[in-house]
């Protein structure tokens, strides 16, 4: 397969993130959709900071709006972040830096940092219940749309490291319409080849499922956005560092051919000098790629 990075056409094998140390960076969007009416590039007056809103029945659980004022009242694109934490930590604070550089855009954007459960507590897996934060939180931003001049469709979904599979797992499984790109960042895409992750997210990936490696491969495959992508997949956006000692871009790699198969749009993005703990200048730079059509 080739890909385009920038002005140049580079053969990539499977094994090359192991041994390569080039930067690879800037591939264009294969498979490109037609773009849809937008009204990003607004002048608008500010921001209007809402922090922790409840959004669901866990009056625990909330999340931080950003609400741009659009000098024109047009409605606002939508990015939803999900923060990083091996699934079991974790707090949207961790976006602080990256949601200040979104502002710095000045676009009619909307930014939605929000938190999701972290702690087993019932019968139910950790996963259904982030799962069902998302889906709650999205639920909350379009039903409350007209009061924060929100768009209701359109939205992009961003998370990194756990919150970049959280993103996917919930993307790639939803029957959810508002979607129209997830974005993950460092994010693991096969839980059940645990040779992909570092050892010590092995624990996080059995808590988070409530089984053990060894136990049944049906249910870590079903956590596994890999194994979930389907041809009804959204446009996905993958962001990987080429430093990443904790989750191999192999993962977005394995990822980005199956939907390449499926004929999803998408576009592979891998930084020679990121590590795992992507910096907020590239989240915020590639959130906003995700904008271009």
């Amino acid at each position: 397969m080739r890909r385009m990075f920038g002005n140049k056409s580079l053969s990539i094998q499977a094994s090359f993130f192991l041994c390569s140390s080039l930067l690879l960076a800037g591939c264009q969007w294969l498979d490109q959709i037609g773009p849809e009416p937008s009204f990003l590039n607004d002048r608008i007056s500010g921001y209007k900071l809402h922090q922790d809103l409840v959004f669901g029945p866990d009056k625990s659980l909330t999340l931080d709006l950003y609400q741009p004022l659009s000098i024109d009242k047009n409605p606002a694109e939508v990015v939803i972040l999900l923060h990083g934490g091996a699934w079991i930590s974790g707090d949207k604070t961790f976006l602080y830096p990256t949601v200040e550089l979104l502002l710095n855009k000045n676009k009619n954007l909307a930014i939605v940092n929000m938190n999701y459960q972290v702690t087993p507590k019932d019968s139910s897996t950790l996963l259904a219940r982030q799962l069902n934060d998302i889906d709650t939180a999205i639920k909350f931003l379009i039903s409350h749309a007209d009061t924060f001049n929100l768009r209701k469709n359109n939205y992009r979904l961003a998370g990194l490291s756990a919150g970049g599979h959280l993103a996917l797992t919930y993307a790639y499984s939803t029957k959810e319409t508002s979607l129209h790109t997830v974005i993950g960042f460092s994010a693991p895409t096969e839980l059940s080849i645990n040779s992909l992750m570092d050892r010590s997210l092995w624990i996080n990936v059995e808590k988070l499922l409530g089984k053990k490696y060894g136990d049944s491969t049906d249910v870590f495959k079903n956590a596994s956005p890999f194994h979930l992508a389907s041809f009804r997949s959204p446009r996905t956006m993958l962001v990987y560092g080429l430093r990443d000692n904790l989750v191999s871009p192999r993962q977005g790699e394995m990822l980005e051919k199956k939907l390449r198969l499926l004929n999803v749009p998408r576009r592979f993005d891998v930084f020679a000098q990121e590590t795992h703990e992507t910096t907020p200048q590239t989240a915020a730079n590639q959130i906003m790629v995700s904008f271009e059509e």
